[in-house]
């Protein structure tokens, strides 16, 4: 009994881990809003593409 209840858990945890990643693996989102984005091209004004728009 105790085998299955964590071998659920453990399949619980990871969709739910699953459930974050995006769909592209090679890009994943940013880890906060403030954090710097490494594939941003314009410069500070540009959030770059894994951002919302800023209205800069």
């Amino acid at each position: 009994m105790t085998a299955r209840v964590s071998a659920f858990c453990a399949l619980a945890l990871s969709a739910l881990l699953a459930g974050c990643a995006g769909q592209d693996f090679s890009h994943p989102g940013p880890p906060h809003p403030g954090a710097a984005n490494p594939y941003s091209n314009g410069g500070f004004s540009d959030p770059g593409p894994n951002y919302p728009a800023t209205g800069h």
